[in-house]
């Protein structure tokens, strides 16, 4: 084997346990807390004195992760295009 052959091999592996990762991050825990209000669902309002709901995640704290977003539109097409 040649070292170029090796680190390209190393590399590709790499890759494919990151990707699996965030898969299986995905798939067992597919919100994160909203980034906007650090997952309190509250935002101070422009005076600073009052509470409002954070817009982005509607007050529950929590947004979909980007991978369970792509999953659950391509699901989404797919179930569409097949009834």
């Amino acid at each position: 084997m040649t070292p170029h052959l090796t680190a390209a091999s190393t590399l590709a592996t790499i890759i494919a346990a990151v990707t699996l990762g965030y898969v299986l991050a995905c798939t067992v825990w597919p919100f994160k807390a909203c980034r906007r209000c650090t997952g309190t669902g509250r935002r101070r309002s422009p005076s600073g004195r009052a509470f409002r709901e954070c817009r982005r995640c509607d007050g529950t704290g929590r947004r979909l992760r980007a991978g369970r977003w792509l999953y659950n539109h391509f699901a989404r097409i797919h179930r569409d295009g097949t009834r």
